[in-house]
């Protein structure tokens, strides 16, 4: 007996032997269909993933039987209808479910296939904390970088400009940075979660140099500037940053170039003067040194008056001297050769001399302006 699958029928046997009754007897006969043969679609596990808790399944519609959706492995997920081979599947961010698409047709075996579902998680947005390029930085070549700890994922720092620098311990957010004196550096704090996209975050860390000591050189202010207005400074020439001198205290000095270390200065005859050298490099505090320079004033030449030794002193025993007067120093007389002589004012060029009669003197006025001769 042949039929159509899915069909019933009702058959009769019959015994005749005529003109006697016959006997007959009924069969059933079914021929129940296998369910179609299920296809749970494709496993949902990569990037398309990311940062999802829902997906719509991808099972076949059935030709043959009903269909069923269930939780084979996994917690906690929950199906919009169990029965629609297209049904959206909820579960937990960072888990991996297995799911099985089951089509039945009873009494036949059931057909079932299964899919994988794996909510990955993006990675905790990166932050590599502020930038370190301010003074805060000067004389470093180190420092303690400031990234986010991830909650998921993992981090990595790398270099991404700048030369030689290295990590204490990459995967730390807190490592520590070593590079060198003078150079920036742009370092990107990385946090990955594959197969999602990494977030990933830069800052920038610069090592600035603190300015050279600073020198001024040695005071000018001894006999060596006598009768000058002018003088050579002896500053250090800077290694790191750029050097200007400045006047802080003395009126009306110049400078032949403000920037070079062994610039002339000019002041005025018989002043003092507080020079300060700066090297300076921004942002770092500058470095300053100061020096004195005194513009000594060779005395006035002295001058003590004509001789007198004529007839203008006989009979005297006293003369009142002619010295000239000091415009720079002090003057003093001495007695060079001659005895018991004195002076009413040994310091006034018009002093009363007073000696023996009968007596020769040579007397000396002496201007003095120490530390000139």
């Amino acid at each position: 007996f042949t039929g159509t699958a899915g069909s019933s029928y009702t058959l009769r046997w019959t015994i005749s032997n005529s003109p006697c009754v016959a006997s007959t007897d009924d069969v059933t006969i079914t021929f129940n269909q296998n369910p179609t043969t299920a296809n749970a679609g494709g496993d949902q596990v990569g990037a398309s993933t990311c940062g999802l808790t829902q997906v719509t399944l991808a099972g076949n519609t059935p030709a043959v039987g009903t269909g069923s959706w269930s939780v084979v492995s996994g917690t906690g997920g929950t199906f919009s209808d169990a029965s629609s081979p297209t049904s959206t599947f909820t579960g937990t961010a960072g888990s991996s479910y297995t799911l099985r698409w089951t089509i039945s047709n009873s009494p036949c075996v059931a057909s079932t296939d299964d899919v994988t579902i794996t909510f990955n998680q993006n990675p905790t947005t990166a932050n590599a904390g502020g930038d370190q390029v301010g003074a805060s930085t000067c004389g470093l070549t180190q420092v303690t970088l400031e990234g986010n700890t991830p909650t998921v994922g993992t981090g990595a720092w790398s270099v991404v400009s700048g030369t030689g620098g290295t990590f204490s311990d990459a995967s730390s957010p807190t490592s520590t940075f070593t590079g060198t004196a003078g150079s920036s550096y742009t370092l990107r704090w990385t946090i990955s979660n594959s197969p999602c996209a990494a977030s990933t975050d830069d800052v920038t860390i610069t090592f600035n140099q603190n300015p050279t000591t600073a020198s001024a050189g040695g005071d000018q202010v001894g006999a060596s500037t006598c009768g000058l207005t002018q003088v050579t400074l002896e500053g250090n020439t800077p290694t790191v940053g750029t050097g200007a001198w400045s006047v802080v205290s003395g009126t009306g000095g110049t400078f032949s170039d403000a920037s070079s270390p062994t610039s002339t200065f000019t002041g005025t005859a018989g002043s003092s003067y507080t020079l300060r050298w700066t090297i300076s490099n921004s942002p770092c505090v500058a470095s300053t040194d100061d020096v004195t320079i005194t513009f000594n004033q060779n005395p006035t030449t002295a001058n003590a008056g004509g001789d007198q030794v004529g007839a203008s002193t006989c009979g005297l025993t006293q003369v009142t001297l002619a010295g000239n007067t000091p415009a720079v120093g002090t003057g003093s007389w001495s007695v060079v050769s001659g005895t018991g002589g004195t002076f009413s004012d040994v310091s006034s060029p018009t002093s009363t001399f007073t000696g023996t009669a009968g007596s020769s003197y040579t007397l000396r006025w002496t201007i003095s302006n120490s530390p000139c001769v």
